[in-house]
């Protein structure tokens, strides 16, 4: 099956000018957009920016009780931003990995 979002150029990987081995990071493209690749729905884009808010929030509220049993829920639940957890995270640190 063949997908037409396949062929756009903006979804390749756009690589560092000074080490061709690595990835752009987001800031490193914030400045090199010329355009979107089709005109931007606000609403949408309100959407998807509250969507990634939202995730950023919630990994941080539950990374120090990921992966406990319920039980360690009930007897430690989850009221501020706190550090530690499966990954060792400082307090309000994100962890996504994708």
């Amino acid at each position: 099956m063949h997908c037409e979002c396949l062929d756009q150029h903006w979804l390749n990987p756009q690589f560092n000018d000074e080490d061709p081995t690595k990835i752009k990071k987001p800031d490193e493209l914030e400045y090199s957009l010329v355009r979107a690749p089709e005109p931007i729905d606000e609403k949408i884009l309100d959407h998807v920016q509250g969507s990634f808010f939202g995730l950023a929030l919630g990994d941080s509220l539950g990374a120090h009780v990921e992966f406990r049993p319920r039980q360690y829920l009930l007897e430690h639940p989850v009221t501020d931003l706190q550090a530690g957890g499966t990954w060792g995270l400082k307090k309000g640190q994100v962890f996504i990995n994708i």
